[in-house]
């Protein structure tokens, strides 16, 4: 075992031979740096990096980015797949596109190797959204989940003035979520070793496809394509940067080719432009050639997940504070000093509702109506895997003098029929549901209950299907918050934005969800319990749900999830579900509560 980790340590520095073109322009574009001077400059930011990780962690409102987490409202497809898209709409496929990414880690074990070597649960998912073609109900045309587990180890070799910063191994899933036709998926182990030198940073990774049987393999020839690892070059300076990432098959000719390029506007809120050239874009289109530009938005410079430094300094959490009792002043105060701490750190984001995997889950009355047109003819199965992400970016600050800030969120929702390999383990449904909001800090009492926050925003919410499953709605919403001692209460009345009759997917949605959600919740020794609850009382429909979460190990948790009635997800918002849950959280809900401090 120690023979295999000091490989992994020492063997990327083998590579280095074969970078001497970049070794010679990196020294062209810094000559008046010395090597010395660069292996410390290295190693300072190294210590930085690791420095805003544990910053990250130690904060409850904190989720530690991994790759790049961005949004491309408006990208232009110049060669689009048309033969694929007529199994999800029989209209034409449009050449324009919303494209995000959503990436983050979870530290699950600390030095699994004297002082080095951290086990890391990382997940990344992109998604392609037909958002501007309203003929096929903006269907999502595709999504990659990227689910991973790896083990990362800091590292200070140096040769020819290329430091070896970071060296991972791990193991990746990656599918898009679809029965057949449809259906792509490969599994994959990995080396990844990271090298910098001055501003430039290189990227190497190797992988290896673990093999599938041939009736379970939906792309034999995958690795013709995409070949057999990736390489990433990259330049920061003055806060901006340029990566080239390529991947492919020289022996088949095959390549695919992404710059990007990010620069600063305000806070953490970047510039992004995305430049894609060649196969593999995507899993659906892993043997299609693609010409993409996309223009838009990235929440976290990519080099801030390297040994890069950003401008920023590490600023410290504040202190827990152990009171069985806490005052609502005391937990807002605690909330807006972590609050800042994230949007001071490049490896942060925070969290908006509750970020959870259940692994486990069983429905004893799922919906049997649709899912012939989502699991190939397949029967569905009651057991399945429901995960949530949910993140918020700060848009701008203080509207009203010291108060006012407005927020983009992102939450989504996904129901995933994993163990039903009949059906090829589609996703049976994913809720979508961007907002933006305005929240405000109360501090008015009545009846030994404090008001603490009030949210005013607009949200959108959709399953991302093309008709007839499509579902969708639009609503304006005011959220209020009161806090007293241990218990919070959140109500949310909202009011749904018409819609045309053509439009419109769900006209009766209101008769099951009805006008106004509540949730109340009780916090106490890192324990927490919430009940949820929404529906229309006029027509007897009610839809209730019951969190339970207990600390784990650092920020995991252990959750268990109740839910019976209607409106648990969009597709079941008319059908009468009785689901349990076992699985992980990954932050307390009450965290992005004034409620919330930490025992």
């Amino acid at each position: 075992m120690a023979r295999l980790i000091r490989c992994l340590l020492h063997w990327p520095l083998l590579a280095l031979p074969l970078i001497p073109a970049l070794v010679h322009a990196a020294d062209l574009g810094e000559s008046s740096t010395s090597d010395n001077e660069k292996t410390r400059q290295v190693a300072d930011q190294s210590q930085r990096r690791t420095a805003f990780e544990r910053h990250a962690e130690a904060n409850p409102l904190a989720i530690t980015v991994y790759r790049r987490n961005y949004l491309l409202p408006m990208t232009y497809n110049f060669n689009p797949d048309e033969g694929n898209f007529r199994y999800i709409s029989g209209e034409p496929v449009d050449n324009r596109e919303v494209q995000f990414q959503l990436s983050f880690k979870i530290k699950l074990l600390d030095d699994v190797w004297n002082d080095n070597g951290d086990l890391f649960f990382g997940y990344t998912q992109r998604s392609w959204w037909q958002a501007y073609n309203s003929d096929a109900s903006a269907p999502f045309r595709e999504t990659n989940y990227e689910p991973e587990v790896f083990a990362s180890f800091d590292n200070s070799l140096s040769l020819l003035g290329w430091t070896n910063t970071i060296n991972r191994l791990g193991a990746v899933h990656q599918s898009n979520g679809r029965s057949d036709p449809l259906s792509r998926s490969w599994n994959r182990l990995y080396a990844e070793s990271i090298f910098q030198n001055g501003n430039w940073w290189l990227s190497v990774r190797p992988w290896w496809r673990i093999p599938e049987s041939d009736s379970d393999d939906d792309n034999p020839d995958i690795e013709n394509y995409l070949g057999y690892g990736d390489i990433m070059l990259g330049y920061a300076r003055n806060n901006q940067e340029l990566t080239w990432s390529i991947k492919g098959n020289p022996g088949k000719g095959h390549y695919g080719n992404q710059i990007d390029y990010s620069f600063p506007l305000h806070d953490k809120l970047r510039g992004f432009v995305q430049y894609y050239n060649g196969y593999g874009e995507s899993l659906i289109d892993y043997d299609h050639y693609t010409r993409r530009l996309g223009v838009g938005l990235s929440f976290n410079a990519f080099s801030a997940g390297l040994p890069s430094a950003p401008d920023h300094a590490p600023l410290p959490v504040a202190a827990a504070n152990g009171s069985d009792a806490p005052d609502p002043s005391e937990t807002v105060r605690i909330r807006r000093t972590l609050e800042s701490n994230i949007e001071n750190n490049p490896l942060a984001i925070s969290a908006y509702r509750r970020n959870y995997i259940l692994p486990v889950t069983y429905n004893t009355r799922p919906n049997t109506r649709f899912f012939d047109q989502i699991g190939d003819g397949s029967n569905v199965d009651n057991a399945e895997i429901k995960f949530q992400l949910s993140l918020k970016v700060k848009v701008w600050d203080d509207l009203f003098g010291s108060n006012g800030d407005i927020y983009f969120a992102y939450t989504q929702r996904s129901w995933w029929q994993a163990y039903n390999d009949d059906a090829s383990a589609p996703f049976r449904e994913t809720n979508y549901e961007p907002e933006i909001f305005a929240s405000f800090d109360n501090s008015l009492t009545l009846l030994g209950w404090t008001n603490t926050l009030n949210r005013i925003g607009f949200a959108h919410e959709s399953n991302g299907r093309s008709d007839p499953l499509s579902r969708s709605w639009n609503r304006i919403y005011a959220d209020t918050t009161f806090q007293r001692g241990n218990w919070w209460l959140t109500v949310t009345p909202h009011w749904r934005i018409p819609e045309g009759d053509r439009q419109d997917n769900n006209p009766d949605l209101e008769n099951y969800i009805g006008y106004t959600d509540m949730m109340l919740g009780y916090a106490r020794h890192g324990q927490e319990i919430t009940w949820t609850a929404k529906g229309n009382t006029g027509k007897g429909n009610y839809g209730n749900q019951i969190d339970y979460s207990f600390p784990l190990h650092n920020k995991l948790r252990g959750f268990i999830q109740l839910y019976e009635g209607y409106g648990e997800s969009l597709i079941d918002y008319d059908h009468y579900s009785r689901r349990i849950g076992l699985g992980f959280s990954f932050n307390a809900f009450q965290a992005g509560m004034p409620g919330y401090i930490e025992d």
